[in-house]
C-alpha cells in the first residue's frame, strides 16, 4: 500500500515542473548568442559576432572578438546552491569587500565590479565579462538577456 503522502508529493513535484518557466526548458546550448548589435549598443563597444563555443549541454560560451579586452557571455546550467558557493568562494578568494550582491530585474546577482556580472535565473547562471565596463551597462545587457 502506498501511504497518502507519496501520491501528493509527486502532485506537488509535477505542479512544480509544469509551472516552471519557459526558461528552464531551453538548455543552455540551445540558447543563440546574443548579437554584436545589441551587445554593442547597450555596453558602448564596437565588438564583432559572437563566436560560440558548447559544452555539451550544459554551456554555451559566446566570444566576442575586436574589443579592447575580452568580452564574454556564458549560459551555464546551475542551480541556486551552486550559484552561492560560486558566490561564495569568489568572496573567499577576492576578499568579501570585493563582491557585492545585486539584484537584475528580481534574479540574485553578484559583481565584482571590475567588469563581471553573474546573474541566476531560476535554471541558469548567464555570466558576462566585459573587462573594464561599468556594473550599471552589464546590468542593462543582463535585463534584455532574462
Amino acid at each position: 500500500m502506498i501511504p497518502s503522502a507519496v501520491p501528493a508529493a509527486c502532485g506537488i513535484m509535477l505542479a512544480a515542473v509544469l509551472a516552471a518557466p519557459a526558461a528552464a526548458a531551453t538548455s543552455p546550448a540551445a540558447r543563440a548568442c546574443p548579437s554584436a548589435g545589441l551587445v554593442n549598443a547597450t555596453l558602448g563597444t564596437h565588438l564583432r559576432t559572437a563566436v560560440a563555443t558548447h559544452y555539451l549541454t550544459y554551456a554555451k560560451i559566446c566570444t566576442y572578438p575586436g574589443g579592447v579586452g575580452l568580452t564574454k557571455i556564458t549560459f551555464q546550467q546551475d542551480t541556486a546552491a551552486t550559484f552561492a558557493a560560486g558566490e561564495k568562494a569568489a568572496a573567499s578568494r577576492l576578499g568579501a569587500k570585493l563582491v557585492k550582491k545585486v539584484t537584475v530585474a528580481g534574479h540574485p546577482a553578484w559583481t565584482t565590479n571590475l567588469g563581471d556580472l553573474y546573474v541566476f535565473d531560476g535554471n541558469q547562471t548567464i555570466k558576462i565579462l566585459a573587462a573594464g565596463t561599468a556594473t550599471t551597462k552589464l546590468e542593462a545587457l543582463a535585463k534584455k538577456l532574462l
